[in-house]
């Protein structure tokens, strides 16, 4: 058994960003993460054919806060400005709509990707990885949170305050499941909270493409929303391409099998691929990516049974920064 002021479910920006507070303000707290490596959607794909982040492919730094750590982390080599626009196109079929973009704000991206920046985030910071959060319960007057570590045994943390980081839908059937009500009020406007899927393929080619620079190009409709070179973003040795589908496309489509929206990627891009062969190739599938409604507060909690604060990315501003404003 062990016991702790704070125990935050996630180690996602939020989850991160909230103990790195904690940390600094001499609070014992816990980190319990439930994949092998730390950082949510900030992912990096490493292979021997390439490199790709196919989560989050940069950020903006909109508020004093960001812009500060921006800063900050520029001088410690770790993200990057990469540019201050993209070029846009209408949809992925219509070339001819295809437009130099540049409005002169930053858009910050990892220098060796964008899970690295979760990953110093991370440094000297109380995490457990693989560890599973299965059920909470309160037992005398603490949380009680029963987690499944490795996949195999059961461990059990005490903490007087909760914080939820994972995605809102998650977090509720978590609540659910443990038989936890909390306040009507929060719950409800947790609720009306939704996320957009996003299907991700990654793309590895013998030449280099049609991209334009600086290596990423947003599209406004349509089967893709976002397509990124990550040789020109610098962020890979090889022409890797990561292909983010769109939202609407991408919940519409979520049913077909990994090869055919592959195959649908790949044709439907392919006079921005050029004429490489691919190499390697294969399909991410988030169920909670881009927020759809977002929660209008920073953050939100319940005083009911005990202390519960949810954050994350779907808090007000949404996005890496949401994310992080959200966690602080």
């Amino acid at each position: 058994m062990e016991q702790y002021n704070v125990i935050i479910v996630g180690a996602g920006l939020a989850g991160l960003m909230a103990a790195k507070h904690l940390k600094e303000a001499n609070i014992d707290y816990i980190v319990l993460e439930k994949e092998k490596i730390v950082g949510g959607r900030m992912a990096t794909f490493i292979s021997e054919t390439g490199c790709a982040d196919y989560g989050a492919q940069f950020f903006t730094t909109r508020s004093e806060t960001m812009k500060t750590l921006a800063k900050q982390w520029q001088e410690e080599n770790i993200v990057k400005k990469w540019t201050n626009g993209f070029p846009q196109m209408k949809s992925v079929d219509d070339l001819e709509s295809l437009v130099i973009y540049q409005d002169g704000y930053p858009r910050y991206a990892g220098l060796h990707g964008m899970n690295p920046i979760a990953q110093k985030l991370a440094e000297g910071l109380n995490i457990r990885v693989r560890h599973c959060v299965e059920n909470l319960s309160v037992d005398d007057g603490k949380w009680k949170v029963a987690v499944r570590k490795n996949s195999q045994e059961t461990a059990f943390f005490y903490g007087d305050k909760l914080i939820l980081t994972c995605p809102v839908p998650l977090s509720l059937k978590l609540l659910e499941t443990s038989n936890i009500k909390i306040d009507e009020n929060t719950e409800a406007m947790l609720r009306q909270t939704s996320y957009f899927p996003c299907l991700t393929g990654i793309l590895t080619l013998d030449k280099k493409t049609n991209i334009p620079s600086p290596g990423g190009i947003q599209i406004a409709e349509g089967m893709v929303a976002f397509i990124s070179d990550n040789a020109q973003k610098g962020i890979s040795e090889t022409t890797t391409v990561t292909i983010h589908g769109g939202d609407v496309w991408s919940r519409e489509h979520e049913h077909l099998a990994d090869e055919e929206i592959l195959s649908l990627f790949i044709a439907g891009t392919r006079p921005l691929l050029g004429d490489g062969i691919i190499l390697e190739k294969r399909l991410i599938r988030w169920k909670y990516s881009k927020p759809e409604n977002l929660h209008p507060d920073e953050f939100a909690y319940s005083l009911v049974p005990l202390l519960v604060v949810f954050a994350g990315d779907i808090f007000r501003r949404g996005a890496v920064e949401g994310a992080i404003l959200s966690g602080l």
